[in-house]
């Protein structure tokens, strides 16, 4: 009997946040993105998967509308990308709540997510995951709490390992090689 109730009690909550995950093709489709019926149930069916191999435990609705009014926008992502991509970063949003053990609020670390994606990683999930957002998460596991000022915004500059192209060293070089 209680299996049961469990189960009713999930299926209820499946469905509701089904709803609002379609609900938000209302805004997406401004941007050429929607998804359909079948994508929106893939996508909640992920969230319980990632939820369990994150070993975390979730009540009401999950992270899913929010990625998309934060995403839809993207200049890298297309209507043939869109679920694979929101998939990505749902999978990647919970795996980093845990890499930074809970301190960044669901807000700072989709604001981070978005503006690397959309930065540095040129819209590569696996840049975003691997590389970008492991340096963040180190950080902040080693104390780093700057970021609660700026909302997750701009931080990453100061764990990039990379070097940047510099404008000005550019075009000493070449006026050197010119001359």
């Amino acid at each position: 009997m209680r299996d049961k109730m469990y189960e009713m009690i999930v299926a209820a909550g499946q469905q509701h946040e089904l709803e609002n995950v379609i609900a938000c093709n209302e805004k997406t489709q401004k941007f050429g993105v929607a998804l359909t019926g079948e994508e929106a149930r893939m996508l909640v069916q992920c969230r319980y998967e990632v939820l369990k191999k994150q070993r975390r435990v979730e009540f009401g609705e999950g992270i899913l509308p929010q990625l998309i009014q934060a995403f839809c926008d993207s200049q890298y992502i297309d209507q043939n990308n869109y679920a694979e991509t929101l998939a990505d970063l749902q999978e990647i949003f919970y795996l980093y709540k845990n890499e930074s053990e809970d301190n960044l609020t669901d807000d700072e670390l989709i604001a981070a997510m978005k503006e690397l994606y959309e930065g540095i990683c040129f819209g590569s999930v696996e840049y975003l995951q691997d590389t970008c957002l492991e340096r963040f998460a180190h950080a902040i596991r080693a104390g780093y709490r700057d970021y609660e000022g700026s909302g997750g915004i701009g931080e990453y500059e100061y764990f990039s390992e990379e070097q940047r192209w510099d404008r000005d060293l550019y075009l000493e070089v070449l006026y050197e090689e010119l001359s």
